[in-house]
């Protein structure tokens, strides 16, 4: 255990300091260069130490930093709400602020129960989401989603009110079926469960449009969210998209459901790109429907009661106003279709061939500046050891939780250019992780090797693949 008197995500590494940051790059203590090739977690949209958001944020501090929602409510919350409500295009009528993802899928699971109890239907207590989904670390949100690693210790205190269907990965796991068979297999599990629960007990669906940390950037089939919330309605049930990793431009199109048959849900999670990395803020997106049944209710005996000390927090509604202005300002979502499609063409390039010493075919999949590298089926994950290779020579990649898979989400405004430096030292990594694999397979002595310490990895995390047991 080192002398750190903080807590880390793990006891036994340690951790560089980080003391700077600018554009697309982080700075340690001892001078190091790191190409910020994830946005920490898909968080830091507009890069690091962008002038107009610190200024926003500062100012916003001076004249009022923070007032409790209970008495008032500030400018900066309101306008950025009328900000996210107005470029909705109707599919929401009204935003509430809280800090963490997580927090705001918990929000978006009361809410759901609290829609079914205004309309009468308290029998409403089921809800459903997706094996290899991640919505976060609380116990209601880990009971949402799906990620043994994470869930493992905790599960025996657990909510038994969540249940969970397969996953949606379909160029792993569709191999032989067109991607409309494969699809009506899925839609068809949904079904499945929601027969076996009772569809009147169902009271809400949660899903990732896009799929982050556990599959890496893992879209849904063309037409498989459009479906979804149509037998949500035919059993009276609520759709909740998770786009909490996912949205805000992320994908190259400002909600990600929007490229994926534009079918808006009833709820909806943002966070990490609300804020951008520069404060801790998240919402609940509430559509038309869910609003008028609380506007109508909310008044009587069953009053929702969901208070959190920094809801809509002045100063980190501020800086996320400053962050979504300029999204819209500067076209950045454009600019993530077309810098994306370039992301995607230069990694399939940095990994191609190496046939059985690369340790399985590897494929890139995503949306945007949404993308992974899966290494397939190895007899020897390979992730984890080129993350720290590319650490090493300066780019941070995000080894994902059900893959042997990294994933790479750079800010928006990242250039032409650095995708090419990403891209080369991706190149770089994998051959370094493929000659020592040559090497052993040779008989020849193997260097000892050691992830780099601050290597992108969660080491908090437990791979699916490094458990077949856990999976469900």
């Amino acid at each position: 255990m080192n002398d750190s008197a903080i807590f880390h995500r793990s006891l036994q590494k340690t951790y560089p300091t980080a003391v700077g940051g600018k554009g697309v790059f982080l700075t340690t203590a001892d001078g190091k260069r790191i190409l910020d090739g994830t946005s920490g977690a898909a968080v830091s949209c507009l890069g690091h130490g962008n002038e107009e958001v610190i200024e926003a944020i500062v100012s916003q501090t001076r004249q009022l930093a923070w007032a409790h929602t209970a008495f008032f409510t500030s400018d900066p919350a309101e306008e950025l709400a009328r900000l996210l409500v107005d470029s909705s295009e109707g599919a929401f009528s009204k935003a509430v602020f809280l800090c963490s993802g997580s927090e705001a899928v918990e929000s978006a699971i009361k809410m759901a129960r609290q829609y079914h109890v205004y309309k009468g239907d308290a029998q409403r207590v089921n809800f459903i989401g997706r094996v290899h989904s991640y919505h976060g670390n609380t116990l209601g949100a880990l009971s949402a989603g799906y990620h043994p690693g994470r869930r493992a210790t905790v599960q025996p205190i657990l909510s038994p009110a969540f249940h969970h269907v397969g996953r949606c990965l379909y160029d792993v796991d569709g191999a032989g079926l067109s991607e409309e068979a494969y699809e009506d297999g899925l839609i068809a599990e949904f079904e499945d469960k929601m027969r076996e629960l009772g569809p009147d007990t169902v009271a809400a669906v949660i899903v990732e449009p896009v799929v982050g940390s556990t599959l890496g950037s893992a879209p849904a089939t063309k037409t498989y969210l459009p479906r979804l919330k149509a037998l949500c309605r035919q059993h009276g049930a609520l759709l909740i998209c998770d786009e909490v990793m996912c949205g805000l431009g992320r994908t190259g199109s400002y909600h990600a459901w929007q490229g994926l048959g534009g079918e808006p849900p009833d709820l909806q999670t943002v966070a990490k790109g609300l804020g951008g990395g520069y404060l801790p803020l998240s919402a609940v997106l509430m559509g038309p429907e869910v609003c008028s049944v609380f506007d109508e209710f909310s008044r009587g005996p069953e009053r929702f009661v969901n208070g959190h000390t920094a809801m809509s927090h002045p100063t980190s509604c501020a800086g996320a106003l400053a962050v979504q202005r300029i999204i819209h300002r500067e076209g950045l979502v454009a600019q993530v279709q077309q810098r994306g499609q370039l992301l995607a063409q230069k990694l399939g390039e940095a990994v191609a061939g190496g046939g059985e010493v690369g340790g399985g075919e590897c494929r890139v999949r995503g949306r945007g500046l949404f993308q992974t590298v899966d290494f397939g089926e190895a007899a020897e994950p390979m992730a984890e050891e080129v993350a720290g290779e590319a650490f090493a020579r300066g780019l941070a990649a995000y080894p994902v939780g059900a893959r042997d898979a990294l994933l790479f989400a750079p800010p928006f405004v990242i250039s032409d250019e650095e995708i090419g430096m990403l891209a080369d030292v991706v190149r770089e990594s994998v051959a370094a992780v493929r000659e020592r694999r040559a090497k052993k397979a040779a008989g020849q002595q193997r260097t000892p090797y050691v992830i780099a310490n601050a290597a992108a990895r969660d080491p908090s995390l437990e791979d699916d693949w490094k458990h077949p047991a856990s999976q469900p």
